[in-house]
């Protein structure tokens, strides 16, 4: 056995563990939310811990490193799974209240709503407690398939912590627990089926048949959880019940003419509206705009820069709480390769060039790497960079992105110029700069006008859902008049990808 202590900001906790166990499986275990976006497979580099033994102190990957005796694990304060931003609108009265609660991938939100008025008491978010199990769900289902209580494990502590965040936003209300009367949820169908403790196994190879959409009466509603939990209707393995949820807080259920939805995500889901039908598609975007899988990358908060701008050749950087720069979150990213391919520093075809082959930028450092390629340095401490490799991750994110909004408009016989409007969803979308996105070839350039930020919609929808009965009804019918278009194995898919994998101007 080996006795470990594991520091996390002013908390200090011992552990005694079997010699053999890797550092990834203890913190796992134990609750603590370490990034781990290949889900643990040695690949991603990203859940780097610092470890003292013998006085010495080291950063090691946790997913590579078994204990062999006893140790220190200093882990940052903002990996806690119980940090959440919560915010209270008024005074809770005593009427029945509910949760409503988006399921993402990455992070999860939630509202305190009171039932009959649907007013938003209070709201709060965290990032999800699966991410040490891996960035998306297909490294959620591999850990599951590989792990006998892989499934129950999973299950276990989201449902653990939405009830935390349950518990947390009565109590920021002054409300009680019991007060509760539902919780109505809206995420991808992987995630739905975790939280229902439904085997998402079969989703993940052809033809990926989930074992419930969430449509019936059966599916819809775990009823022997305190309080009962309802989801939202699902159209296929891949797009889930956040995407319904969304359309209907979108009012496409009474839209006439050519819209199309995006939800920006770790999966790329969205929707067309024309010449009323609707069609839908998923593509795998992976975690990159959410920071995931990138070298610096991390979710908005302290320290994230969000926002890159250039006046001539300087560019400028704006960091969430004005502090030194800590990483680069989602918004960030996309800005600053937009900056840069306007800057010459990334050609057309991705490559982040060194500095003999750049035109000159100011405000960051440009270096030549081991590869002859470019390295950004974005601060003074050479902690945050941007790399080629980030480029290429963004560059495969965004390819995916376009060519399944060229295949939906295909389909439908319509140019983006006919579109009416673009509605971008999610908490992604809503700090997004379109005008950078259409840089980067992410999404189609049409008018500003004729966009539309919404954003948590399958937060929004979810809300609605339960309180209103049109709602929900109005959400299984956009979920049976949906056409899904599987992607996968699709050869215009796999062309229209190649050609948006430049970042070329089209004429």
């Amino acid at each position: 056995m080996s006795r470990v202590t594991i520091v996390q900001g002013i908390k200090t906790r011992e552990y005694n563990v079997a010699s053999g166990t890797t550092l990834l499986e203890l913190l796992r275990l134990e609750g603590y939310s370490v990034p781990a976006p290949c889900g643990g497979n040695g690949t991603c580099g990203k859940c780097l811990v610092s470890v003292e033994t013998a006085g010495e102190r080291h950063i090691v990957r946790a997913c590579s490193t078994t204990l062999r005796g006893d140790c220190r694990i200093i882990l940052p304060q903002d990996n806690e799974i119980t940090e959440t931003a919560g915010s209270v609108s008024k005074a809770c009265g005593c009427g029945p209240l509910g949760v409503a609660v988006d399921l993402g991938t990455t992070t999860v939100a939630a509202e305190l709503v009171e039932l009959e008025t649907g007013t938003v008491i209070a709201s709060t978010a965290a990032r999800n407690v699966q991410a040490p199990y891996g960035a998306d769900v297909i490294s959620r289902i591999q850990y599951i398939m590989t792990h006998p209580d892989g499934l129950s494990t999973l299950s276990g502590i989201i449902r653990e912590q939405v009830t935390a965040m349950a518990e947390t936003l009565c109590e920021t209300a002054g409300a009680n627990f019991p007060q509760l009367q539902e919780i109505s949820i809206a995420g991808n169908t992987i995630m739905q089926h975790i939280y229902a403790e439904l085997d998402p196994s079969p989703i993940a190879t052809y033809p990926f048949p989930p074992k419930t959409l969430f449509d019936g009466e059966a599916s819809s509603r775990i009823k022997d959880l305190v309080p009962p939990v309802r989801f939202c209707p699902c159209v296929s393995g891949y797009v889930g019940g956040d995407i319904v949820a969304g359309l209907y807080a979108a009012g496409f259920h009474e839209k006439t003419g050519n819209h199309l939805f995006l939800d920006i995500g770790t999966n790329g889901e969205m929707a067309l509206l024309s010449q009323e039908r609707l069609l839908a598609c998923s593509v795998a975007s992976g975690p990159a705009f959410e920071g995931a899988e990138i070298s610096c990358g991390m979710l908005y908060g302290k320290g994230a820069i969000h926002r890159v701008s250039h006046q001539g050749s300087m560019l400028k950087l704006q960091v969430a709480g004005g502090c030194t720069p800590r990483g680069l979150c989602g918004s960030g990213l996309i800005d600053l390769l937009a900056a840069l391919l306007e800057l010459g520093v990334v050609d057309e075809t991705g490559r982040l060039l060194p500095p003999d082959e750049a035109s000159a930028v100011f405000g960051a450092v440009l270096e030549e790497d081991e590869n002859e390629n470019g390295i950004l340095y974005l601060s003074t401490d050479r902690q945050v960079f941007f790399s080629q490799a980030d480029v290429r991750k963004l560059q495969l994110a965004k390819a995916a992105l376009a060519a399944g909004i060229e295949i939906l408009l295909t389909q439908a016989g319509i140019s983006p110029e006919q579109l009416d409007t673009l509605s971008i969803a999610g908490a992604f979308g809503s700090s997004l700069m379109p005008e950078s996105a259409m840089k980067i070839g992410m999404i189609p350039e049409i008018p500003t006008e004729k966009l539309r930020v919404l954003g948590n919609t399958a937060l929004e929808g979810a809300r609605l859902a339960m309180t209103s009965q049109e709602a929900e009804a109005a959400m299984l019918e956009l979920q049976k008049r949906c056409q899904y278009l599987e992607l996968s194995g699709n050869a215009a898919f796999s062309d229209a990808f190649v050609d948006h994998m430049s970042f070329e101007e089209e004429d």
